[in-house]
């Protein structure tokens, strides 16, 4: 196996409001799955920490353990864990060629006051 090959990883993030993010008012924070593909998960930590930052989020921390979510299983996953959100994911179809390219996206963000 190819040792640079991307793989899908999945951790939670805690992310602070920051100058222009797209957060409602009066929410200081939100709690948030991200997925991340890169050949390690710490570069797909490193570029979900990015990928929040771009949105004027201000990152905290990582919230637990990062997993590896074979790609192959992704439908299954999805229709366990975000059933009421499939439509907002990649499909089974679409993921690998995504991953492929090193794409990060997020789940829900779940936000929160102080």
């Amino acid at each position: 196996m190819n040792d640079m090959e991307n793989h899908l990883y999945e951790f939670r993030m805690k992310l602070l409001r920051g100058e222009g993010c797209d957060m409602p008012e009066g929410i200081d924070g939100a709690h948030v799955a991200c997925y991340a593909s890169a050949s390690t998960y710490e570069a797909a930590v490193k570029k979900g920490v990015v990928a929040a930052s771009h949105m004027h989020y201000v990152f905290d921390n990582i919230e637990g353990d990062v997993r590896e979510i074979p790609v192959a299983s992704w439908g299954a996953y999805v229709e366990k864990v975000w059933p009421e959100f499939a439509s907002h994911f990649p499909s089974q179809d679409e993921l690998p060629s995504l991953v492929e390219q090193g794409i990060v996206f997020f789940g829900p963000f779940a936000g929160f006051k102080k």
